[in-house]
């Protein structure tokens, strides 16, 4: 492109706000990174009669996005026969509105008038009925399945992934949602354990957010981010790509408004300090964080917390938090000096953490995955913690965690 045809900045500045959506999910394959291990796993669900699909992991790890660019996937590829449609539940859902959702999204041919929105699906039979009078192979997108209340639902769900598969009939249904575990999230029915393809959404790894950061790059004219810049976003995203999209939004806006063609460090620097003021989390982290007592330790601890070993399954106990507390206080901290604040975070009130178990053995996890990052940057934004012992914590907390689910 020549001198004259370059984009105006303020295209530019358009263009970074497309290539980086973190407040909503993916719905471009174009922009889609990563997850070939879940896209390759589903797709090959997807080929086999009788068998389908849960895709399942914590808020925040990119489960939405995969569900909106599979279905375009699929209508993409050399596989002309192969339908796809996808449905969001909410917690107001049951079994009859699912499926009307489903039959208005495969249209009008799938179903007699009668039987269009408005009239109630109540029997797994008579779903298996209509889907087999689609004459073609589809996959069904089953959204935000976590929110789902109705317990009738659910057993209903499973009968009719048993009717399914029995019959083999050609739709294959794929359950989405927030869990750690299939039967968390579809209940344990025996039909749900023996047809269901289980893909668990783990953290993005370095590699992929990496990817993704180059992806989204990539759609800007004249704009790269160099390794450090890089390096800091992965660092700062732990694994979420709502994060990894939020910082190369702020920064790429940063070197745009700028004139400059290249991301640097510094510009994330400022990337984290826009989104610690502005991030939704904000209101929590200040809830949590807060109080009227003098020298109270609140921030401190609630950062211990986000260093703090985590076992298979994210959760740590309070003696966990003594050696990443004593580091950043700078001095020895026993557990009395920092119960309360530990009882007071996961209380009714602050709401920062969960609290399982019995006394004198509970366990604590962050009640939003989101937290746990926003805390990191919450305290280098505010100079609570340099960047050296940041790095020198997390290289410790990594290397002392146990594998978990949700790690990439």
């Amino acid at each position: 492109m020549s001198d004259n045809q370059q984009p105006s900045k303020m295209a530019r500045v358009v263009q970074v706000s497309h290539a980086f959506t973190p407040a909503a999910p993916i719905d471009q394959v174009s922009l889609f990174a990563g997850r070939l291990d879940q896209v390759f796993s589903c797709m090959d669900a997807i080929s086999q009669r009788g068998l389908h699909v849960a895709l399942y992991g914590e808020r925040g790890v990119g489960k939405t996005s995969l569900a909106n660019v599979l279905p375009k996937i699929i209508t993409g590829a050399e596989v002309p026969e192969l339908g796809a449609i996808r449905v969001d539940c909410n917690t107001n859902d049951n079994y009859g509105s699912i499926w009307r959702k489903i039959f208005r999204e495969l249209g009008r041919s799938s179903v007699d008038p009668e039987e269009l929105p408005g009239h109630q699906v109540t029997d797994p039979e008579d779903v298996r009925f209509r889907l087999q009078r689609l004459g073609r192979d589809t996959l069904i997108v089953i959204d935000e399945f976590d929110r789902v209340e109705d317990d009738d639902a659910l057993s209903l769900l499973a009968d009719t992934v048993k009717t399914l598969s029995d019959h083999t009939v050609g739709a294959t249904l794929m359950f989405v949602g927030v869990a750690a575990s299939v039967e968390n999230l579809l209940g344990e029915h025996e039909s749900i354990v023996r047809n269901v393809r289980q893909v668990p959404m783990q953290r993005m790894s370095s590699q992929e957010l990496e990817a993704a950061l180059d992806k989204g790059f990539e759609q800007v004219v004249d704009l790269e981010i160099s390794d450090a810049a890089k390096a800091r976003i992965i660092f700062a995203a732990e694994g979420l790509p709502h994060f990894a999209h939020l910082l190369g939004l702020n920064s790429g806006h940063v070197a745009v408004t700028d004139d400059r063609n290249v991301v640097e460090t510094q510009d994330v620097e400022l990337a984290e300090a826009k989104a610690v003021r502005t991030h939704s989390m904000l209101s929590e982290y200040r809830k949590a964080t807060q109080s009227a007592q003098p020298q109270h330790l609140f921030e401190e601890v609630l950062l211990a917390c986000a260093y703090a070993r985590r076992d298979g399954l994210g959760y740590f106990r309070a003696r966990d938090l003594r050696s990443p507390l004593s580091d950043i206080v700078g001095r020895p901290m026993t557990i009395q000096q920092f119960q309360r604040h530990l009882n007071e975070l996961s209380g009714p009130v602050r709401q920062a953490l969960s609290k399982e178990g019995e006394l004198h053995n509970y366990v604590y996890r962050f009640r939003n995955p989101l937290f746990q990052p926003f805390a990191k940057m919450a305290a280098r934004a505010k100079g609570l913690i340099s960047d050296d012992l940041a790095g020198r914590l997390q290289d410790r907390q990594l290397a002392d965690s146990e594998p978990t689910l949700f790690d990439a």
